[in-house]
């Protein structure tokens, strides 16, 4: 059996709300009104976040374009730190699960929208103690690295030429349009770990 995971909203909860009311905080008490998240956040369209998600921009580029919303004062680091708070902390039985799972023969993957910043935040997060990123994931594929983007084709078939397509694939995404695209590739879709494991009865800590 073949497992593909998203990253943000299914291994990483995400804080989209807070993240913009802390980058709120950083701009003009002006222009705070006039903040967009459908544009700014990588959504697609005319985002620089979606742009940066393709690996269009870099992170420099990327941190230029924030201080255009931001008060003169505010520094790199301090976007920095408000970027990478959308994302949590991943919990230790969510990494569990992934070696589990590959202990018990299935394959692993992660296939992310993402972004360089957010990645060198969170890669770390799966090198502790003795453990690696390939103890958690066989195959990861990035946006921001393949220059692709969910919920659109092309990612999705790439994903099925390194798998062996003829497996079952249980697809677990928090994105309903990424779902769908997933279950165009004849995947088994789910929101969340918790939705796949109730349906499998599946013990989370185990």
């Amino acid at each position: 059996m073949i497992f593909v995971f998203d990253l943000g909203g299914v291994l990483s909860d995400i804080d989209v709300q807070g993240f913009l009311e802390r980058l709120q905080r950083l701009m003009p008490e002006g222009r705070r009104t006039k903040l967009n998240a459908d544009e700014l956040l990588a959504g697609g369209g005319d985002s620089f976040l979606h742009d940066y998600e393709l690996g269009y921009l870099s992170t420099e580029e990327v941190i230029h374009r924030f201080h255009l919303f931001c008060r003169p004062e505010v520094t790199d680091e301090q976007i920095r730190q408000i970027w990478l708070s959308e994302l949590k902390p991943i919990p230790e039985n969510r990494k569990a699960l992934l070696r589990q799972l590959r202990a018990n023969g299935h394959t692993v993957c992660l296939l992310s929208n993402t972004n360089d910043m957010h990645w060198q935040y969170i890669e770390p997060m799966f090198r502790y103690d003795s453990y690696t990123l390939k103890d958690h994931f066989d195959h990861v594929f990035l946006s921001f690295r393949l220059h692709l983007y969910k919920p659109e084709k092309p990612i999705f078939e790439e994903v099925n030429k390194t798998i062996d397509d003829n497996r079952y694939v249980i697809y677990i995404d928090d994105a309903e349009r990424n779902r769908m695209a997933g279950q165009a590739m004849g995947w088994a879709t789910f929101a969340s770990i918790r939705e796949w494991a109730d349906y499998e009865k599946f013990n989370l800590f185990t």
